[in-house]
């Protein structure tokens, strides 16, 4: 390479405006990563030649590397001024407004230019601003247009696959699945698609025959695709789970909350600091009295109801069976309490709870409400399943509101946290394994008992098994707490799942099917889970399992 720089530089010197040997010296000098020299040259290149793009669109990406990202959009504008209209400049643009999290220029600049060329690129970047603004349907659309004008795109391809199977569109999966097998015969991520497309279509035999697993997983490890490698490890856990083959979907499950919790992407997940949160949340209302209680209530609230409940307990099944009344508003899982919880405890200690007066309740409860389309004349339901760790937060700020605590074996309940796939959070990384998750059982319902000591709690207790085998009952049970009519629309609660565009919880495939019961006491299929029947005896003789 050295030789071949020096051999360059000749001709250069003997030719020094010809634009390609610049051009062929300033990547050599980005590639060497002596990027103030490369900068030098490719301002050389535009004074040579205003109207060809390589010299800007370089140069707009040395200012990126150095983090001046004004600089590399003043550059690329520049040639529009100049020359109106490039697709490279364009594109480069329009990834320089994404990569930077400018979602409004990028929205504009998109509308500008997006009629003037089939473009696959404005196509792709069309489709995530309305995956950020939870426009399904048209992000799908947008995304079969950057396929269409450009069938080898990858990254269009790889949203697709997500968000059809994400959606519960396993038909379409499927279909474009087989349109693209050919394109991708040779791309192992692509083989991770086909056998989750398998997998979803029920033929999990198929899925698992399918997947050269040591070639998928030599290549996702040689490349460092974290991504990949941990969504490879989940699906090999769903698979032999379905196969029953049990001790292996337990192996992989922790392999992949093991990979994945440990990724330094994900290491400032905050595991301890929640776990700290309850430590002092413990100490606290242990000596907070019920003679303490706010007599404040703020702004009307007595429509408001938290579901609440240890994670894998049945919140989605219930928050979809209650979305099917029709005089219900259940919030997307979305942390809209904590958000005001945070703000609060920003500028105020944990002591400052008992003393907050009506002026600040009032302001936290108009910044709640107005966070999401609040409404008096239906109920709403906050389903955030871990507010139960904030119910002396709740219980302060929102005086008249109703708890649902959704239960279910705990042995169940702590496997199911091990085996399911959740995004790593501040309490998701405590499902690493068996153990880790029992210890975080633990500590979190020795706290809702100290609430329940030292609280009035108006709360209502759901068993996940309940409503599976008696759900008429239980149901009549919950609507009877909640000042509700039963309504026959609750039954076909799986209709209003598949309506639903996308469901953003881990069971998203799960509650698209009838009431099934399976899940009932699945811990004993795994020998693994005897070692931490001790240390939930406690919870399973509280709870009469």
């Amino acid at each position: 390479m050295f030789s071949a720089k020096i051999q360059l530089i000749k001709m250069i010197q003997s030719k020094p405006n010809d634009y390609d040997l610049n051009l062929q010296l300033g990547m050599f000098c980005v590639n060497e990563k002596n990027y103030s020299e490369a900068k030098r040259i490719f301002k050389k290149l535009i004074l040579i030649n205003k109207s060809r793009y390589e010299g800007y669109l370089n140069l707009s990406n040395i200012y990126n590397i150095s983090n001046k990202i004004n600089e590399a959009e003043k550059i690329l504008k520049k040639f529009l001024i100049k020359n109106k209209y490039n697709k490279e400049i364009i594109n480069g643009l329009a990834s320089l407004y994404y990569n930077s999290y400018n979602y409004k220029k990028l929205n504009f600049l998109i509308n500008q230019y997006i009629d003037l060329d089939e473009n696959h690129i404005l196509f792709f970047l069309k489709a995530i601003l309305f995956e950020v603004d939870n426009k399904t349907d048209l992000q799908i659309s947008f995304l079969y247009k950057s396929i269409d004008t450009n069938n080898n795109f990858w990254p269009a391809y790889e949203k697709l696959f997500n968000i059809l199977e994400r959606t519960n569109k396993i038909d379409e999966f499927e279909k474009i699945i087989n349109l693209s097998k050919e394109i991708f015969k040779t791309n192992t991520q692509f083989d991770y698609y086909l056998s989750l497309c398998l997998f979803r279509k029920g033929k999990i035999k198929k899925a698992l025959a399918e997947l050269e697993i040591k070639k998928v997983e030599k290549e996702f490890i040689k490349f460092n695709n974290i991504n990949y490698l941990t969504n490879l490890y989940d699906l090999l856990s769903k698979i032999h789970l379905a196969l029953k083959n049990f001790n292996l979907s337990l192996t992989y499950a922790i392999k992949r909350n093991s990979l994945s919790i440990n990724y330094k992407n994900n290491q400032s997940s905050g595991k301890k600091d929640l776990l700290d949160i309850i430590t002092k949340y413990k100490i606290y209302y242990k000596s907070f009295k019920k003679s303490k209680k706010n007599t404040l209530e703020g702004l009307p609230h007595n429509n408001l109801v938290f579901l609440v409940g240890f994670p894998r307990s049945g919140t989605t099944l219930l928050d979809t069976i209650l979305r099917s009344h029709s005089k219900t508003f259940v919030l997307e899982e979305k942390p809209y309490l904590i958000n005001i919880r945070h703000k609060f405890f920003k500028k105020n200690t944990l002591d400052k709870i008992n003393s907050i007066n009506e002026n600040q309740i009032i302001k936290l409860q108009k910044e709640y409400f107005s966070s999401f389309d609040f409404s008096e004349k239906n109920l709403v339901i906050d389903k955030f399943p871990l507010n139960l760790i904030e119910l002396g937060f709740i219980k302060q700020v929102f005086p008249n509101s109703k708890i649902i605590l959704a239960l279910r074996h705990p042995l169940d309940t702590i496997l199911s946290c091990v085996l399911t796939s959740f995004k790593v959070n501040e309490a998701m990384a405590n499902y690493e394994n068996l153990d880790t998750s029992a210890f975080f059982y633990n500590e979190v319902f020795s706290l809702f008992n100290i609430y329940k000591n030292s609280l009035e709690l108006n709360y209502h207790t759901i068993k996940y098994e309940n409503v599976v085998i008696n759900f008429d009952n239980e149901m009549k049970n919950l609507l009877s707490f909640l000042n509700l009519e039963y309504e026959d629309s609750l039954k076909n609660y799986y209709i209003t799942a598949k309506n639903r565009q996308k469901i953003n919880t881990p069971s998203y495939h799960q509650v698209i099917q009838p009431i099934y019961s399976k899940s009932i006491e699945r811990y004993k299929n795994f020998p693994e889970i005897k070692k931490i029947k001790p240390l939930i005896a406690k919870w399973i003789n509280e709870f009469s399992y």
